[in-house]
């Protein structure tokens, strides 16, 4: 588990879908869109397109928030997913 037995249960006692846009959107999904777009800059960008105009392109705010909130949420499932498992083996094996 990534999180502490006693971190874990104040995080699940304040909700999954909380846990997934804070954790998997906002602390997973951001960084990850903030490459991609900087990435997304020198493989992606049209040949004549300089990088101010890459930047406030309506195509690259699309794409930020589409990655940000896709690569996010399924982050934060699978995270989610594996701290409840490991939450309740470790809820079993001292019970």
């Amino acid at each position: 588990m990534a999180s502490s037995e006693t971190g874990w249960a104040e995080k699940r006692k304040k909700g999954f879908v909380r846990y997934l846009l804070v954790d998997g959107v906002f602390f997973m999904g951001g960084p990850f869109a903030v490459m991609m777009q900087v990435l997304g800059y020198f493989f992606l960008a049209d040949a004549d397109q300089k990088f101010s105009d890459y930047f406030v392109s309506s195509r690259t705010w699309v794409t930020f928030f589409a990655h940000a909130a896709l690569f996010g949420g399924i982050m934060g499932c699978v995270k989610w997913w594996r701290n409840e498992k490991a939450f309740a083996g470790e809820n079993k094996t001292t019970n």
